[in-house]
């Protein structure tokens, strides 16, 4: 499903918004959350029409909203740190086998 531009409202945008939040929450399950942005544009578009049309959301459609984009944030986040803790044990694992390669050479003079 092609997500509408601003100037295409959708027909429902409780449905749309549940389908941009899925599509969001793939990526960042593929880690693949840099990808999102157009994704989450089209988000925040589409829930400020939906808050500005005269049948908008109720509060707890928003709260709903809100707890799916935060859970997506949180493994979103988690992601992050992952991939951060592995460049940093990889860029700690290059040093430690210079300085080995090193420490030998130094030993073979």
């Amino acid at each position: 499903m092609d997500s509408p531009t601003p100037l295409e409202p959708p027909t429902n945008y409780s449905e749309l918004i549940k389908t941009l939040l899925s599509k969001i929450e793939v990526l960042v399950n593929d880690n693949n959350a840099d990808e999102a942005q157009p994704l989450l544009n089209t988000l925040n578009i589409n829930i400020k029409q939906w808050c500005e049309n005269s049948e908008g959301p109720s509060a707890e459609q928003l709260e709903l909203i809100q707890l799916r984009i935060n859970t997506i944030l949180v493994k979103a986040n988690s992601a992050k740190n992952e991939s951060s803790k592995a460049i940093i044990k990889h860029k700690k694992s290059g040093k430690a086998i210079k300085a080995y390669k090193a420490s030998r050479y130094n030993l073979l003079k």
